[in-house]
């Protein structure tokens, strides 16, 4: 390998390994193997736990049929209803917490108290203002206007303060109460619809991820795996659900421990203090006092326990609702799940048999061709024909089902057809010609036929070529050349052939006799037509039973096939003309005999062949 050849080979496999490196850091797995490396920024965690609206919201557009459809819309409920209530023990919770004192927050707070402290002061500026201008006389309006609409621009200005004020001490932790209720509202607005309700318009959206959109294997093959992920999902959904009824259920136990220990030492608290304290009431009776408020604020704590187990009884309903949505909806996804794998599998198993059909029915043709009788050979070119035609269809079938029938079919196969049609036109015409060859009136092996112009014995018939052994044409005719001609099977429907093997094996022969002028050329004609007629006589009467046979079939009046004889001058000779019926594979073996029974008749009467004719005299120069 030359240098610059090495040079370019590592240029290349750099530029490949970039072109890598790249798509693995553009794909998904490569995007979160990235990510994962990077530091998260800072940020507070949510208050809200929105995780099983979201899963809602992410498995509804699945839901396909219309049972679905119902549990997926009941699972949106349900999971709003649990938002609702995370909100709800979020917006107690942040109100009953202390603010949290940090020296940002302090800094927030003074802010806040100090625009607050401003916007109270003109706004007095502002009701004063507004009076004296109401009671000032002409001169002293435009004045008390203009400070009027001061005080206003600077009340806007400490407005606008206090409100990013209030950002800053939202973002630092300050207002959880004001973060949660934003959230609240921005939950509100993206989860109703325009009437105030729950949108379940995205309900459905998207089934058709989940079923095949046709009957083909490959995507019976997708939908089924599509399924089989979100069927995992669902009971991902049911199984967080049920583990948040469990973690709810813990907690309402702990807070009912929690409760019956409190209420038994209240109860043990009335019994010991008897009484009630009274206005001029002694130390002692100031310290029943104290107890009594002690026992008052218990009973507050009390009253919440209870509310908050009464809200926990709520959620663990709420959550064994929608549990019980994912259960019934995973149960329907699971039985479309099955059905889909059963059709699955129909498709597997009706490819398998196409399959095995076709090897059978080659096994069968091939059984078939092998006992077909030795005269009847000329039909196993048919056996590729058959082996050709079974496993196209079986490809073709087989594709069907693979990739389902393609869109607008009767408009790809016109299509396709006339494309291949205007393509393959001589080899379309020369595959349909074997058909015509093969029919009742077509060619066999062993058969002389003429095509074209060109005679010959058939010695192949092939689905798209026939080939001759030729043996001449004209005065040679029967006599093998030695070469081997091949038609394209056009032939049979473009043009025309004749078949000399068949009820058309009759044809007219000649022979050609010269006499010499010095003869009566009538008695030897005589003669050489009863010899002629004698040796053709079998041949002439089954000629003319065909051809009689063939014009009353077809309205033809019957042809004579006797021979004939007659002469005429030649020169300084006399020419007979003998015309006769012989067999086109007989015609010389015919054509010899006649001529040696010919030649046995001119030799006994002892005629001489006929003198050949004086050549033209040169003229001299001088003459011309």
């Amino acid at each position: 390998m030359k240098s610059y050849q090495r040079i370019l080979l590592v240029a290349l496999a750099l530029l490949l390994a970039g072109a890598g490196t790249g798509l693995v850091l553009t794909s998904d797995w490569g995007h979160r193997q990235v990510s994962s490396t990077k530091r998260a920024p800072d940020r507070q965690p949510s208050p809200v736990d929105m995780q099983q609206m979201q899963t809602a919201m992410a498995l509804a557009p699945f839901a396909a049929t219309q049972e679905e459809q119902d549990r997926a819309r009941d699972a949106l409920r349900a999971a709003d209803h649990e938002v609702d209530f995370e909100f709800a023990s979020a917006l107690f919770q942040a109100a009953s917490q202390p603010v949290p004192s940090t020296p940002e927050i302090r800094v927030i707070l003074e802010r806040i108290s100090k625009a607050e402290k401003d916007v109270a002061e003109i706004d007095s500026d502002i009701a004063r203002l507004t009076k004296l201008l109401a009671a000032a006389n002409e001169n002293q309006k435009q004045d008390l206007a203009q400070q009027l609409e001061l005080a206003k621009a600077r009340v806007e200005l400490n407005e606008d303060e206090l409100a990013d004020a209030d950002g800053d001490l939202e973002r630092a932790g300050g207002d959880p109460h004001s973060r949660i209720q934003r959230m609240v509202d921005e939950h509100a607005a993206a989860a109703q619809d325009h009437n105030g309700e729950l949108d379940l318009s995205a309900v459905g959206k998207q089934a058709g991820a989940t079923q095949p959109t046709s009957s083909s294997f490959l995507q019976r093959a997708r939908a089924s795996y599509a399924l089989h992920a979100f069927v995992r999902q669902l009971a991902q959904a049911q199984q967080e659900a049920a583990a948040k009824a469990a973690a709810f259920s813990s907690r309402h136990d702990a807070i009912e421990q929690q409760l019956e220990k409190g209420q038994a030492e209240q109860r043990n608290n009335l019994a010991a203090s008897g009484h009630a304290p009274k206005d001029n009431a002694t130390p002692a009776a100031r310290n029943t006092a104290s107890q009594t408020g002690a026992a008052i604020s218990s009973y507050r704590s009390l009253t919440a326990m209870q509310k908050r187990m009464s809200e926990l009884d709520t959620r663990i309903r709420n959550q064994q609702d929608l549990g019980a949505a994912y259960e019934q909806w995973e149960v329907l996804a699971a039985s479309r799940e099955r059905n889909l794998l059963h059709s699955f599998f129909i498709s597997l198993a009706a490819i398998l048999l196409i399959a095995l059909v076709v090897l059978i029915t080659d096994q069968y043709l091939v059984d078939l061709f092998n006992r077909l009788e030795p005269d009847r050979k000329n039909l196993l070119t048919l056996r590729a024909v058959a082996h050709i035609v079974s496993r196209a269809i079986g490809a073709i079938l087989i594709l069907l089902v693979i990739f389902g029938p393609p869109g607008q079919m009767a408009t790809i196969l016109a299509l396709g057809g006339a494309g291949l049609t205007i393509a393959l036109k001589d080899f379309i015409v020369g595959f349909f010609g074997w058909f015509v060859l093969m029919g009742k009136n077509g060619i066999r092996h062993g058969d002389w036929v003429e095509i074209n112009g060109v005679s010959g014995e058939v010695v192949e018939i092939g689905l798209f070529h026939t080939v001759l052994l030729e043996t001449g044409s004209g005065n040679d005719s029967g006599h093998p050349t030695g070469r081997r001609v091949t038609f394209v099977n056009s032939y049979a429907i473009e043009g025309h052939y004749f078949n000399f093997s068949t009820s058309g094996q009759w044809l007219w022969d000649e022979l050609d006799i010269m006499l010499p002028a010095n003869q009566d050329p009538y008695p030897i004609s005589e003669e050489i037509q009863k010899i002629v007629a004698r040796e053709t006589e079998s041949n002439t009467r089954l000629a003319e039973q065909e051809w009689e046979r063939l014009g009353s079939s077809r309205g033809v009046r019957p042809f004579s096939a006797g021979p004939a004889v007659s002469v005429r001058p030649a020169n300084l000779s006399f020419e007979i003309l003998v015309r006769y019926v012989t067999r086109a594979n007989e015609r010389q073996q015919q054509r010899s005999k006649l001529y040696f029974d010919i030649v046995e008749l001119l030799r006994k009467q002892n005629i001489a062949p006929p003198e050949p004719p004086p050549a033209p005299e040169a003229k001299s120069p001088a003459a011309a």
